[in-house]
């Protein structure tokens, strides 16, 4: 699952400005000493520079927790993560695999997730709810598995597919535009 160069240069810059969030806080109110709440600057300013230090720490969860590779073994599909335990879902409960159309996320609604910062992770709604695994928005491939949806984005894949399908026995592949695809754009 590699980044796509518009999640890669996105990354960069909001890490970039997210590491300047301290240091320009910082810098501008200079001379306040650990407890001083009265410093140069007021009462807030004290407040505003420790709470400065968020912004990195925001941002290194973010790369944390997002994905960084697919792995099909021991009967599960894990999902790999930079610096976090992997996603698992067992290959058993997986019913319906369908590699989606370009632009199959346009519309789709964030519910609880990132969109764009080392990759597009977390919960997201667009008819239903499903969970996203992704490095980029092209090469998509929505898995139902347990009665619910995960979308991920595997830089080959139709090769992905093919060894989902060798792995999880009770997979069916879907055509885009059957009955229950689910995140598939549809002209009404």
């Amino acid at each position: 699952m590699s980044l796509s160069a518009g999640v890669r240069v996105l990354s960069w810059l909001v890490v970039l400005v997210m590491c300047a969030i301290p240091l320009l806080a910082w810098s501008i109110f200079p001379g306040i000493a650990i407890g001083d709440r009265h410093g140069p600057g007021g009462p807030g300013a004290a407040a505003a520079r420790w709470a400065s230090l968020l912004a990195p720490l925001i941002a290194t969860a973010c790369w944390a927790l997002g994905p960084k590779g697919l792995e099909i073994e021991c009967g599960e599909l894990r999902v790999q993560r930079n610096a976090w335990r992997p996603t698992s879902i067992p290959l058993s409960g997986i019913r319906e695999i369908e590699i989606l159309p370009p632009g199959a996320l346009r519309g789709a609604i964030r519910t609880f997730g990132v969109g764009g910062l080392f990759g597009y992770y977390g919960w997201f709604y667009k008819k239903g709810a499903f969970r996203l695994w992704a490095t980029r928005s092209d090469r998509l491939v929505e898995i139902v598995a347990a009665g619910r949806r995960v979308v991920v984005s595997p830089d080959d894949p139709a090769r992905f597919v093919d060894g989902l399908l060798a792995s999880a026995s009770r997979a069916t592949l879907r055509q885009p535009g059957e009955p229950g695809a689910a995140i598939a754009s549809r002209r009404s």
